[in-house]
């Protein structure tokens, strides 16, 4: 399998799963993302499953949604009612365009 042209090398120091410590680790980055992570001290390779990783961000971006009701009940016990009141406008509008964002980006990846 050829390598794609604009893979990335990069060496660093990472905590390792196996060895239990921080080792030297070679990150192979594609094109527009991570690959994956060898620990040059043990061999053990990390690989970047997209797929599951995609299936993880659904989920976690429907607790999100799911739970924003009462962080928002919980933000207000803690701020003056006018302020809280004062900020929802730009939220509102703000929110949808930083979602919209956000999941284009994750789609852009695909």
């Amino acid at each position: 399998m050829p390598e794609e042209v604009d893979e990335k090398e990069v060496f660093m120091d990472i905590y390792c799963l196996h060895c239990k410590e921080e080792t030297p680790h070679k990150v192979v980055y594609g094109p527009k993302f991570l690959k994956e992570m060898r620990c040059e001290v043990c061999g053990t390779v990390l690989r970047v499953d997209r797929k599951q990783m995609l299936k993880t961000y659904a989920a976690e971006f429907v607790d999100r949604v799911l739970t924003k009701p009462y962080r928002m009940k919980k933000e207000l016990r803690g701020k003056e009612l006018s302020d809280f009141i004062l900020s929802l406008p730009i939220r509102i509008v703000s929110k949808p365009v930083r979602v919209a964002k956000e999941i284009s980006e994750i789609l852009k990846k695909k």
